[in-house]
């Protein structure tokens, strides 16, 4: 792949543990990780953890490095990072809220294939577009032609459904869609999907969509976890750690530095209404509210035991069947180099299913080298973090990761094999020669 100057600037200080992952093994693979987050190098992570299981789920690589950040009683508390430490985990939540979503497919009351905006309770048609229906399976596959507006996300307080429609509170000049010239089924990936996905969720079920998930999802598997803190023990609260970011030579909380006291759940409240809280929410009014695309907070043990549970493993329940994840896995849309139809983000997004990212093991998503193609799963990356959940739906081999902070401006950054971060890649390398050690 093509990596830029920056790239390469920025990869420099991974290169000594980016090496060859078929000739390195297990031990030397730990070591590495160990090395990424020493604040001694330069372009060091702030902590990192990482479990990678074998095909039979018995553990083949488990590390945790570096550090948290938490600011308690006033005061900014350093501690180890650990396997258990919860974080906002970004994007790995919209596969956590789609999962969800898929109990009501299986239940027969959704139908991806309805139009999205009555399922929703609102009008929901591109204006470029009217009679163009947009479904929920094009929402789960960011091709439904809608963008974050100026205004995201719509605070608690609004209603979701004002931002489409022309002359609505915070309708931005309808900078929630795609330019008009942009043709039916182009990819481009924006949160803005799985807040009206969230939507859905919570006419179809009558819940509030924090508690649709944990009721579905996080329960099920028996995590403590949850959206913006929802339902997460006191005791996990006091284990968490702020999303950092590296800021004039230090580690600066870019999310979460303090964490609300339990039962607290933390919402973006809009500017004419600042008291609300979330018990104050209506539900069906607004599925940003609950942050769907981003907002469940997890340590890599709960993010492990989800991909456990969709790569099958025995002792682990599966909360949907596995036909639904089959569907999930299926791509919807897949880039056509000879007839470019998406946004790939330097390489990095090349084919998706609903809510699933799909490796297609060509230049720049080639993640886990050859084979790439039989992995499922999702990144996330936001405000410092850099997470990762796949399996390999071939072989059940699985991979659970989180950075706890990067150097600034690092999301844009690339390796030196794939479209992944340098820091990312050093971890996929790891669990690649963990993998090639057990033989």
């Amino acid at each position: 792949m093509i990596v830029d100057r920056r790239s390469l600037i920025a990869a420099s200080a991974a290169l000594p543990f980016l090496g060859g992952a078929a000739a390195a093994t297990a031990q030397g693979a730990g070591h590495s990780l160990a090395a990424l987050a020493d604040p001694a190098r330069p372009g060091a992570v702030m902590g990192l953890g990482v479990i990678a299981r074998a095909s039979d789920g018995r553990v083949v690589m488990e590390a945790a490095h570096g550090s948290g950040r938490l600011q308690l009683d006033g005061e900014i508390r350093v501690r180890p990072f650990a396997l258990d430490t919860p974080m906002r985990i970004a994007s790995i939540t919209k596969l956590a809220a789609m999962t969800a979503l898929m109990t009501l497919v299986e239940q027969g009351r959704l139908s991806l294939e309805d139009d999205a905006g009555e399922l929703a309770g609102f009008p929901l048609r591109h204006p470029g577009r009217p009679d163009l229906r947009i479904t929920a399976a094009m929402l789960a596959s960011h091709t439904s032609g809608l963008r974050n507006g100026p205004g995201y996300p719509v605070p608690l307080g609004r209603s979701l459904g004002d931002v489409f429609q022309a002359g609505g509170v915070g309708y931005d000049g309808g900078g929630w869609f795609s330019p008009i010239d942009e043709p039916p089924g182009f990819f481009a990936y924006a949160d803005v999907n799985f807040a009206v996905l969230a939507q859905i969720a919570e006419r179809i079920s009558g819940e509030r969509f924090d508690r649709f998930v944990h009721g579905t999802v996080l329960g099920p598997l028996g995590l403590d976890a949850g959206l913006n803190w929802s339902g997460v023990s006191h005791a996990a609260r006091h284990r968490a750690s702020a999303a950092c970011r590296l800021i004039d030579g230090d580690w600066t909380p870019q999310v979460d530095a303090t964490v609300p006291p339990s039962p607290q759940i933390r919402v973006t409240t809009a500017a004419e209404a600042p008291d609300l809280i979330a018990d104050d929410y209506r539900t069906g009014q607004n599925g940003f509210v609950f942050s769907p695309q981003g907002g469940l907070r997890a340590s890599v043990i709960d993010l492990d035991r989800m991909a456990r549970s969709f790569a099958g493993h025995s002792g682990v329940p599966q909360v949907i069947s596995p036909t639904t994840l089959d569907r999930m896995c299926t791509p919807v849309w897949t880039f056509d180099p000879a007839h470019p139809n998406g946004q790939l983000d330097r390489g990095l997004m090349q084919s998706w299913g609903l809510s699933v990212h799909i490796p297609t093991g060509r230049d720049g998503d080639a993640f886990f080298g050859p084979g790439s193609s039989d992995w499922r799963g999702h990144f996330g990356i936001a405000y410092g973090l850099q997470s990762g959940l796949f399996w390999n739906q071939r072989d059940g081999r699985t991979l659970a990761y989180m950075i706890s902070g990067t150097p600034r401006d690092a999301e844009s950054l690339s390796g030196t094999r794939s479209a992944a971060s340098p820091w990312e890649e050093a971890i996929l390398n790891a669990a690649l020669a963990a993998w090639a050690g057990q033989h």
